[in-house]
């Protein structure tokens, strides 16, 4: 486990944006350990975690969160536990601020959710 920190955006929806370096470096990781034979891509919105995603959470009055944009977070993130998906390699991260804030909203998960997480890399745009 280790800890990091991000900024609080407010901009369609709610997320931490953390720094490209830290996916940058899993990124060259998951390269090295595929032996460079699948051809990832960085995540095409950044180094990020999300919070409130508005094409899932309907109905969020993301007016509640003006006050708070731009905050410093604290976030915990846990590499040995990566999860690999056809598509996408993702380290799970616990934060209990975003926690805090999805209860405050009401935030409602559905049952596909897989947790706070920062997307490494993917194979998206390839056709694999």
């Amino acid at each position: 486990m280790f800890k990091s920190h991000g900024k609080l955006e407010i901009n369609n929806g709610v997320r931490i944006v953390a720094d490209w370096d830290l996916i940058r470096y899993y990124h060259q990781l998951v390269e090295y350990y595929t032996y460079q034979t699948k051809r990832l891509q960085l995540p095409a919105h950044g180094a990020h975690i999300t919070i409130v995603n508005p094409k899932i959470h309907k109905n969020v009055d993301l007016n509640l969160c003006k006050n708070i944009r731009g905050i410093k977070v604290e976030f915990f993130y846990y590499p040995e536990k990566i999860y690999v998906s056809p598509k996408n390699y993702w380290i799970p991260v616990t934060c209990e601020f975003a926690d805090n804030l999805k209860k405050s909203l009401n935030v409602k998960e559905t049952n596909n959710w897989l947790g706070f997480h920062l997307t490494v890399c993917n194979n998206k745009f390839n056709g694999e």
